[in-house]
């Protein structure tokens, strides 16, 4: 059940209202929780938008036996694990994060720290401050904060930043290997 506080003398709602519509506009606060916009979309949708760019997804890794672990990311593999505990749609987002980190953006940060402030309540900054040190902090805020938006602005996102890059012109033939074959290389 929610429950609205009275107005505050001198505040009347309809006055903050306006600035909340435009803040929630441009992104700075989240109108909707994390588990209304990703229950919009069932976690079997999610496995396969994230199938479908070349990712497999597991709901099981012997690491899921650790106490508190919810998933991972296996970086070599293209491996998402989803384990069998929490909220599976906000994990498999979260992980899918930091295959986008490693994967697209090589370890960059997609957002900055002001921004990941603002999308991070103070529980979560709490959380993050204790849980990870300094080196990672950025890493698991990004993944939290992206975990938290609709799926499908999230999705189209991940194709922007994980597009293919357009190939390289093909180098010019070496002189004397005529067009349309290859030398022979030996030994790799």
């Amino acid at each position: 059940m929610t429950r609205r506080r009275p107005a505050r003398k001198g505040r009347h709602p309809a006055v903050v209202l306006p600035g909340v519509v435009l803040l929630a506009a441009m992104g700075l606060i989240d109108p909707l929780t994390r588990a209304a916009r990703a229950d919009n979309w069932s976690y079997q949708q999610l496995v396969e938008a994230f199938e479908q760019r070349g990712f497999s997804v597991l709901g099981s890794h012997p690491r899921c036996a650790e106490r508190g672990l919810y998933g991972l990311y296996l970086r070599e593999s293209r491996r998402i694990v989803v384990c069998p505990r929490g909220n599976l749609n906000d994990t498999l987002l979260h992980e899918g994060w930091h295959a986008v980190q490693s994967r697209c953006l090589r370890g960059r940060p997609h957002l900055g720290e002001e921004e990941l402030r603002r999308g991070l309540s103070r529980r979560d900054q709490r959380d993050l401050a204790r849980l990870y040190g300094e080196g990672r902090w950025q890493r698991e805020a990004e993944a939290r904060v992206m975990a938290r938006r609709d799926p499908a602005s999230y999705l189209r996102l991940v194709d922007e930043l994980c597009a293919a890059p357009v190939p390289p012109p093909a180098p010019a033939s070496p002189q004397g290997t005529p067009q349309g074959q290859a030398e022979k290389r030996t030994g790799s």
